[in-house]
């Protein structure tokens, strides 16, 4: 069985989660398709980050739920890679996933703790769904998060959309919890096993792994029969 690569926060060249990212990660490395995680600013808008910080970004003293878009994007991250210094503006998820669309890759939206966007309270996704409709990609698009909340609104909501469950270990009412709901299962990659695989395989829920950057490790999920890698730099096989 082939594994579907994604690409982790775009990839290893660029700032994490910016153009430059998404690009090479569509581009050089030829991923299928490109990871982003959401966070949204004081205005509301969707911008690609991990964290409520920018530290990240060589910026310590900012945060993203008390700026505005505009207050963002005045702004230059700084991130040193495997040796290598980039700098880059904020990346919105409107421009990520024109990216996706323009390369044809699907997006894989990981959605974290976020205003809007969280399990008490999904008021602000009605305006990423608008985006994945925009460059019409709800038919591709994969909805991953830990917050088994939200997935449950997105499977009610918007039945039509793709989820995994993101995981670092899987208990048993979690793999049953992925059946009923309809979501696949992402898992960090050292706690997934042979075992774990056969009883997804049996419900119906396909296993991502992450976040693999070593050619042993992927070996290791082929042979279990995963169904996608979450990497920074491996080199498509």
């Amino acid at each position: 069985k082939k594994i579907t690569f994604i690409g982790h926060r775009g990839s290893l060249l660029g700032v994490e989660n910016t153009a430059e990212a998404f690009i090479n990660g569509a581009t050089h490395y030829g991923y299928q398709g490109l990871e982003c995680d959401v966070k949204t600013t004081v205005d509301s808008q969707l911008v690609c980050w991990h964290d409520d910080h920018l530290e990240r970004g060589g910026i310590d003293s900012l945060t993203i739920p008390t700026m505005t878009l505009a207050e963002l994007q005045a702004l230059t991250l700084h991130q040193t890679r495997k040796d290598v210094a980039y700098t880059a503006a904020i990346c919105t998820v409107d421009e990520y996933l024109a990216i996706c669309a323009k390369y044809d890759v699907f997006p894989v939206v990981e959605l974290k703790w976020a205003i809007g966007i969280n399990n008490n309270d999904m008021t602000l996704f009605p305006q990423l769904y608008a985006l994945l409709e925009k460059h019409d990609l709800v038919d591709k698009a994969v909805i991953l998060t830990s917050m088994q909340k939200s997935l449950e609104y997105i499977r009610t909501h918007y039945p039509q959309l793709q989820c995994q469950y993101l995981r670092q270990t899987v208990k048993d009412e979690d793999v049953q919890w992925c059946h009923d709901w309809k979501a696949n299962i992402s898992i960090q990659h050292a706690n997934i096993n042979e075992a774990l695989v056969k009883q997804c395989d049996s419900l119906g829920v396909q296993v991502a792994a992450w976040t693999v950057n070593s050619d042993s490790i992927y070996n290791r999920l082929v042979d279990l029969g995963c169904d996608f890698v979450t990497t920074d730099y491996l080199e498509v096989k």
